[in-house]
């Protein structure tokens, strides 16, 4: 059989891949509808801990944050999640919190100031 043909071939978008390998504007789904685009994916990078992602609903302008518990699956092509619509939509607003700790900056004279989070 022509590999171009075979319906197993286009199902490797369908195969989990891990958090921080999603691209950017993946569908998210519920009980198989789109609900909205992943906006961002929050987690540490140093120690490989996905805390969640960041939806931009399909119905408005709100995002609301997807904890990593009801995330079901992801995929190069789509996230699945297990809350319903209707859940989803009771969800509170994200709100975008940066954290920053003391440390060196300055380009000629280091001293000691503010510097952002390294992972969300």
């Amino acid at each position: 059989m022509d590999p171009k043909q075979n319906p197993e071939v286009d199902s490797d978008k369908d195969q989990p891949i891990a958090w921080r390998a999603v691209p950017e504007d993946t569908a998210v789904r519920s009980e198989g509808q789109q609900i909205g685009a992943l906006y961002d994916l929050l987690g540490s990078h140093e120690e490989d801990i996905f805390h969640g992602i960041v939806v931009q609903l399909r119905s408005g302008s709100r995002r609301v944050f997807i904890p990593a518990d009801d995330v079901a699956l992801i995929t190069a092509s789509h996230v699945d999640v297990s809350l319903s619509a209707n859940e989803i939509a009771a969800l509170p607003e994200h709100t975008e919190e940066r954290e920053f700790d003391l440390g060196v900056v300055g380009h000629l004279r280091k001293h000691v100031g503010w510097v952002k989070e390294k992972d969300r």
